[in-house]
């Protein structure tokens, strides 16, 4: 695997090298099914430019003069959308998949093997318990990244250049006004972060050792029964478990709070598109349809901020690819 020094994210790319066809048609896949999703916006905006202006609308512009022509055209053009849509999700769903389960099942392997070489000193200083969590729940949660985190991560560059361009394009004026919370919503979404970090870390290692002990006491089961020591071990998995309930909660109470703050900021630019752009619509120097698309889509801008950590954090923090070799 690659040097420990690596960002994980860089030595699971430089791991998965072999893949790289079925990792660019699942890129594919996923961009273009994040710009089709983002098509029924731009639809709707034209259908009310359409309604409202009729013969001076964007596709009578374009050649299209009568008004129910125009309609049909619109009608056509969203099931095509539609039914493209539902194609790149089943390619990009299926391509992910399929690659995750790959990956799954080598890199447990791989995992395995390399911890087999490594000299008995290394396991004198680890619980079991711990192994078994990076070798069966931090590889799962890799498998989680990759089946819906990596999705995530193309259809949030992807949708934000897309609604940012088209903000800029349609209304220069107000784009930078709808944009304002941005800064603050990546303040927001990194700051929580780095603050759950450690409670969600004080978790992973107490599910190691609620693991190590029920291993343990699994494989002593005869030796407990001998020496009628099951209340005894039976209250030692109390404690470990109730520490890990306990270790859950402490990051729960944080998480929680994450997305309700957060949603201020985005009202934030909702506020100012809607006010700003309906200022711009009454003086004249905007159009009816891109007002609505505007207001339509402002929360598709800057709601992803807020889950972009989640997916960042599925992959800085798997152990399983911090190993050497």
């Amino acid at each position: 695997m690659a040097t420990r020094s690596a960002h994980p994210l860089l030595r699971l790319l430089r791991y998965a090298k072999p893949y790289q066809p079925q990792i660019w048609g699942a890129i594919a896949c996923s961009i273009f099914r994040t710009l089709f999703d983002l098509a029924p916006p731009y639809l709707i905006g034209v259908a009310v430019d359409v309604v409202i202006e009729q013969e001076g609308s964007l596709l009578a512009r374009l050649g299209i003069q009568n008004t129910l022509t125009q309609l049909l055209v619109l009608s056509l053009l969203t099931i095509v959308t539609w039914g493209l849509e539902s194609l790149s999700q089943y390619g990009a769903d299926k391509l992910w998949r399929n690659l995750a389960q790959t990956m799954q099942h080598e890199l447990r392997v791989d995992t395995y093997n390399h911890l087999q070489e490594l000299e008995l000193a290394y396991f004198e200083d680890r619980s079991s318990g711990t192994l078994l969590s990076i070798l069966n729940d931090d590889i799962n949660q890799l498998e989680r990244f990759l089946n819906f985190g990596a999705q995530d991560i193309l259809g949030f560059f992807t949708r934000v250049f897309a609604v940012g361009f088209s903000f800029v394009l349609l209304a220069p004026g107000i784009a930078w006004l709808a944009m304002l919370p941005i800064p603050l919503i990546l303040w927001g979404t990194f700051a929580f972060q780095s603050r759950l970090a450690p409670r969600y870390d004080a978790v992973r290692d107490q599910a190691g050792l609620i693991n190590n002990r029920l291993a343990n006491n699994l494989s002593g089961i005869a030796t407990i029964k001998s020496f009628t020591a099951e209340a005894y071990e039976r209250e030692r998995v109390y404690q470990e478990s109730n520490a890990y309930r306990h270790s859950n909660q402490r990051a729960i109470a944080l998480s929680v709070a994450f997305q309700p703050m957060l949603r201020f900021f985005i009202l934030l630019g909702f506020v100012l598109t809607l006010y700003l752009g309906g200022r711009e619509v009454l003086n004249g120097r905007l159009s009816v349809g891109t007002y609505g698309f505007m207001v339509f889509i402002v929360q598709d801008l800057l709601w992803p901020f807020t889950e972009l950590s989640d997916d960042v954090w599925l992959i800085r923090y798997r152990r399983c690819l911090h190993f050497g070799g």
